[in-house]
């Protein structure tokens, strides 16, 4: 491994730092129990005309596009030990640059949301079946998780950079990926009968536009609003990419609260 490039051996090392057992029941258990108690709950309870009435088969697209937020937070996290524990000094000092660090810890986003996405789909087969996807639609899927983990990660390692209290970093944090969820199109669909002012903000959440798309590409209704989704979401992603530079550049090293 000495071998490898920068990038992949500080990937490896946030792998081997994070996957411990109560990391993974946490950030990857949590969505999947979600699946099998709502799905099994509001099956028949709550019809979806956009997923042919049924609710499990809604409810588990949105999930997949949960996982965008999921890696975020590990390697939001990851990058705020780092912090805490001055690893980030000590990386800096030794052979890796700053542009290397950030990118390992945007595509360790990537690859934490991909396995998300992974144990997802194993624990949704037996409930659903397996979805008559294409494999353009399957090249959405992960390109819509893809991008919006960065954008998720990119915001939160921007935060991370410029904030010092590890208090406030764990609020905003926690705020945000409870406004992410839930008001979005991860658990129900905005419809005429849908408030203004909730569908207004609905519209305003990029998880909404990762839900629908992955959503669309399960039941191969890929059209013209998936294109401006991810379109949206890219931009997003390359907004929140450059503040993530922009804050390692300018980053405060030293101890934090």
């Amino acid at each position: 491994m000495t071998n490898w490039p920068p990038v992949l051996r500080l990937v490896v090392r946030n792998f081997e730092s994070n996957l411990d057992y109560l990391t993974l029941i946490v950030m990857f258990g949590q969505p999947a129990v979600l699946v099998l108690i709502l799905g099994t709950m509001f099956n028949n309870l709550i019809p979806t005309a956009a997923t042919g009435g049924s609710y499990i088969a809604f409810l588990v697209p949105g999930m997949v596009a949960f996982q965008m937020v999921t890696g975020g937070v590990l390697s939001g996290r990851l990058f705020w030990l780092d912090r805490r524990w001055s690893m980030v000094e000590q990386i800096f000092s030794g052979p890796f640059l700053r542009a290397e660090y950030l990118a390992a810890l945007l595509l360790t986003t990537v690859l934490f949301a991909m396995a998300g996405v992974g144990i997802m789909m194993v624990v949704a087969l037996p409930l659903i079946g397996v979805p008559p996807v294409s494999p353009l639609d399957i090249v959405v899927i992960l390109v819509t998780i893809a991008l919006g983990s960065l954008f998720f990660g990119g915001f939160l390692i921007a935060l991370g950079s410029r904030l010092r209290s590890a208090n406030m970093y764990f609020t905003i944090q926690s705020i945000l990926q409870y406004f992410l969820i839930f008001l979005s199109t991860v658990y129900y669909p905005i419809t005429s009968k849908t408030p203004r002012v909730l569908s207004t903000i609905m519209w305003a959440n990029p998880l909404t536009y990762a839900a629908n798309t992955v959503r669309d590409a399960f039941t191969g209704n890929l059209g013209t609003g998936d294109a401006i989704g991810l379109s949206v979401l890219a931009l997003l992603a390359s907004i929140t990419f450059a503040a993530s530079i922009w804050g390692f550049r300018h980053i405060e090293l030293g101890p934090i609260q």
